[in-house]
């Protein structure tokens, strides 16, 4: 799927140059200058062509996609726009998309997996993949102080440490991913991870390492129940170990930001350090 801000078009360069300058054609623009009349011949690299043309013989068009929102238009050319993430579901993490498209703290994607320490990864056919924090985590911290990357490329578990409420938690995705770049917004803006953790605030982009980036995640009806369950135990957790004697109800969101730092050690201990299920609840 395409992204909806796509546009196609028309541009023209010049094949003698020694960088190729994509100029797009439509309203507004440029009508080929002394390129596109006879003119071109006080041009140095058409001075040697012998036969009088209305246009230069080096002038070539082409059919160019480019992003519609975009206050500088990048031209891909149709030759290349598979290596484009407009062109695939890749377009949800742009930017541009993002800021037009969709509220922040959007829902998550139906066809997500999810590790056991709350990460989740959203992987295309061709094996490109985003990895991220899921929501439960953002509600509970609430505020993130610092994002920092321990892994930014190359095939490692992705990982990364995030300080919350003045304590930091290491956290690491629990299978190998080609990394090959990271959301490099979120070490000036960390809100981004707790705004949008879905959309804005991914984390890692790479290939799926295949046999093994999805090795133990789960996705649909059993992450839906999984989530359930979580909220459960948290409730417990916070009622029980963390504020006893309370009499019941839901955790509010940006509840680490109210406890202790022993409290918020535990509560990462118990909940975000864990990378299979195998281990006990």
């Amino acid at each position: 799927m395409s992204c909806p801000f796509l546009r196609e078009g028309r541009a023209r360069y010049c094949h003698a140059a020694p960088v190729r300058k994509l100029i797009l054609d439509g309203p507004g623009a440029t009508d080929g200058g002394r390129c596109a009349s006879s003119r071109y011949r006080t041009c140095e690299l058409a001075a040697k062509e012998e036969a009088d043309q209305s246009r230069c013989p080096h002038l070539e068009e082409m059919r160019v996609q480019y992003c519609g929102v975009s206050p500088i238009p990048k031209l891909v050319p149709f030759s290349e726009s598979q290596l484009s993430s407009c062109t695939s579901d890749n377009y949800r993490y742009c930017d541009s998309y993002l800021h037009l498209a969709q509220p922040h703290a959007a829902k998550p994607a139906a066809n997500l997996l999810y590790a056991a320490n709350h990460f989740w990864m959203d992987s295309e056919e061709s094996g490109l993949c985003h990895i991220g924090m899921d929501g439960f985590l953002t509600d509970i911290a609430g505020h993130v102080d610092a994002v920092t990357f321990v892994t930014a490329r190359g095939t490692h578990c992705p990982s990364l440490a995030l300080t919350i409420h003045g304590v930091e938690w290491p956290m690491s995705f629990p299978n190998p991913v080609m990394i090959q770049k990271v959301n490099s917004r979120l070490r000036s803006d960390p809100v981004r991870l707790t705004a949008d953790p879905y959309g804005a605030g991914w984390l890692f982009e790479g290939w799926e390492v295949p046999g093994r980036s999805r090795a133990g995640l789960i996705s649909g009806p059993q992450a839906e129940a999984w989530q359930a369950e979580e909220r459960e135990r948290l409730s417990r957790e916070i009622h029980e170990t963390h504020a006893p004697g309370c009499d019941g109800g839901t955790p509010v969101k940006g509840v680490a930001q109210f406890l202790s730092r022993e409290h918020l050690v535990c509560l990462f201990q118990r909940f975000f350090a864990k990378t299979d299920w195998t281990r006990e609840k």
